[in-house]
């Protein structure tokens, strides 16, 4: 008898991810406000689901994050007036903040010296005048001081979260020093366009990116988390451009003429 084969992780989840994508797109041009939201919520039990028919364990921390997220997202999906709002919001904040734990584990061979701490101090920097800047302009629109508060502690945590990934990053380059910082992106972007329609200017567009943004930061949590446990070029250093096209010294010997 035939060996039944795995499914190719790659493969299922960019098949996934584009049609959830596409799915948000179209119900955010017509104005369908659930679908959106329920496509949030589904994209971790999806995860889940293909992630245990893969493996068959996980970290408690990592478990937790993935929890932790679909509650923050359940609660925005259901939602049950302000007090829903501020317990969604507390849950994305709470799982950032495993994050930064996370990654407080890799910072242990970090040595912050020449351009790294330069680089470090400019991303520091930026990211603080930009969360200034955002809400100087939001600020009036904040009713409820627990709002601002939340306000508050989520620009900290995105601003640390996006800090501690580029240290790591700048340290070791490696697979899953990339695939982390590019789910951070994912998830920085994301909250700042969420605030941006909610506080500042509503246009569709940014709430597709919104959208898909938060699902691909998902997505890219899940591979981070599946390369952990299969340590998949784990210690491997590389840079971007062969992170996202993969090359061989055979292919670099190939000559194209115009």
């Amino acid at each position: 008898m035939r060996k039944t084969k795995k499914l190719k992780p790659n493969m299922v989840l960019v098949i996934v991810l584009c049609t959830l994508l596409l799915c948000i797109s179209m119900a955010t041009y017509y104005d369908l406000i659930i679908l959106p939201k329920i496509s949030k919520l589904i994209t971790v039990t999806i995860l889940f689901s293909f992630y245990f028919c893969q493996l068959n364990k996980m970290a408690n921390v990592f478990l937790s994050i993935f929890l932790i997220f679909f509650i923050g997202d359940a609660l925005s999906v259901f939602d049950f007036g302000e007090i829903s709002s501020q317990l969604s919001k507390s849950m994305y904040i709470g799982a950032y903040l495993l994050l930064i734990f996370v990654l407080l584990g890799k910072l242990k061979k970090v040595k912050f010296e020449g351009l790294v701490t330069v680089y470090l101090a400019l991303v520091l920097l930026l990211n603080s005048y930009f969360l200034y800047a955002l809400y100087g302009v939001a600020k009036e629109n904040f009713i409820d001081d627990i709002d601002l508060v939340l306000y508050i502690c989520h620009g900290i945590t995105l601003i640390a979260m996006t800090y501690f990934a580029f240290a790591v990053y700048l340290s070791r380059e490696t697979v899953q020093s990339i695939t982390f910082l590019l789910m951070v992106f994912c998830f920085v972007f994301s909250d700042v366009l969420y605030y941006i329609c909610q506080l500042y200017v509503y246009f569709w567009i940014f709430e597709v990116f919104e959208g898909i943004l938060h699902t691909s930061g998902l997505f890219l949590l899940y591979k981070y988390v599946y390369d952990h446990h299969t340590h998949r070029n784990s210690d491997k250093r590389i840079n971007f451009s062969e992170y996202f096209i993969p090359t061989t010294e055979k292919l670099k010997q190939i000559r194209v003429n115009f």
